[in-house]
């Protein structure tokens, strides 16, 4: 009979190990839902998101964000990183609303709840694993029982304008908002360059003062476009047109402002483009005075011709009449 001995202290490493979590490698996968998901104003909602193969995720950083906010609204919708909570990095309306199921951690499980939703959080949610440069996006939107309503803010391109010149920068929502209780706010660069609350627009931002202005009465119409006047090159960049419904219920759409760099350049353009179409012109008439010399001289060259032709015969006719006469004169003699 053969015995094994064995050495309390391997027993206690092999132990130790087995408890110890898997290390993430390049041959993990996010697996996410993919597809819009439907959700009714109200309801909790979860976006199942998770490691495969399965592996623990417990001390890794998951990032859940909204990309679609970025720039007007920073911060995260969700951040554990090493068994905690960030609660510092989260956007206040999702306070008390966001969890993750930490007890699934351990198998990969990365899924979001969210909590009472509101029609504001339709949008874009990003899960992001930077350990292993893992991302997935899904798409939610909330409606009322079962409608799901259109995009918060009609569409628009970027605008572009020349330094000095006074431009519209769009920003009309879907959904009906009050001059007198919602609040209109327009950042850019984190700065609140015009604000308007219970029908009075003001700027705390001393560039931006005498240049910017919203309509009241487009206001009522759900239209909240900001007229810059004056565009200096430093207008370039992001707009943010957000407006408050509520604590925590707010609506942003991003406005992309290209301005060029100098109105000489533009004046410049106009001026080549006006000098190129004297010259093209000018070429076009001399060009015409050629061909028209060119033709004149064709037909005077023919005419000339043409008159020689005619007097030959009459120069024979004079020649024969000479020499009879010369003929008749030596008779005589």
């Amino acid at each position: 009979m053969v015995q094994v001995l064995i050495c309390p202290t391997t027993v206690t490493l092999m132990l130790l190990l087995s408890t110890l979590p898997v290390t993430l490698t390049g041959n993990n996968t996010l697996k996410c839902s993919t597809g819009k998901i439907p959700v009714s104003a109200g309801d909790d909602v979860i976006l199942q998101c998770r490691l495969e193969p399965p592996i623990s995720a417990e001390s890794i950083r998951i990032e859940w964000t909204r990309p679609d906010l970025l720039p007007c609204i920073k911060g995260s919708v969700h951040t554990h990183e090493d068994g905690r909570f960030l609660y510092e990095e989260q956007i206040p309306s999702y306070n008390n609303r966001s969890s993750l199921f930490v007890d699934q951690l351990i198998n990969g499980n990365v899924s979001l709840k969210v909590s009472r939703v509101t029609p504001s959080d339709t949008g874009k949610y990003r899960c992001y694993l930077p350990s292993i440069n893992q991302e997935a996006v899904i798409e939610l939107s909330v409606g009322h029982d079962g409608f799901v309503p259109p995009d918060s803010f009609m569409e628009h391109k970027p605008v572009e304008a020349v330094v000095g010149s006074d431009v519209i920068l769009p920003c009309v929502s879907t959904f009906n908002i009050n001059v007198n209780d919602h609040i209109l706010e327009w950042n850019k660069d984190d700065e609140e360059i015009y604000t308007v609350q219970d029908r009075r627009g003001s700027t705390q931002v001393d560039d931006y003062k005498d240049r910017t202005s919203v309509s009241i009465e487009e206001f009522k119409k759900n239209n909240v476009s900001l007229k810059l006047s004056g565009v200096k090159e430093t207008d370039k960049g992001d707009y943010c047109c957000c407006i408050k419904l509520g604590r925590d219920n707010i609506k942003c759409t991003k406005v992309t402002l290209d301005v060029t760099k100098e109105r000489k350049q533009h004046e410049d353009k106009q001026q080549t483009k006006t000098e190129a179409d004297s010259i093209g012109s000018l070429v076009g008439i001399v060009a015409v005075c050629l061909v028209a010399a060119l033709v004149g001289f064709v037909l005077w060259k023919y005419r000339r011709c043409d008159r020689r032709r005619t007097d030959k015969p009459n120069m024979d006719w004079n020649l024969s009449t000479n020499v009879k006469r010369a003929q008749l004169l030596n008779l005589d003699v």
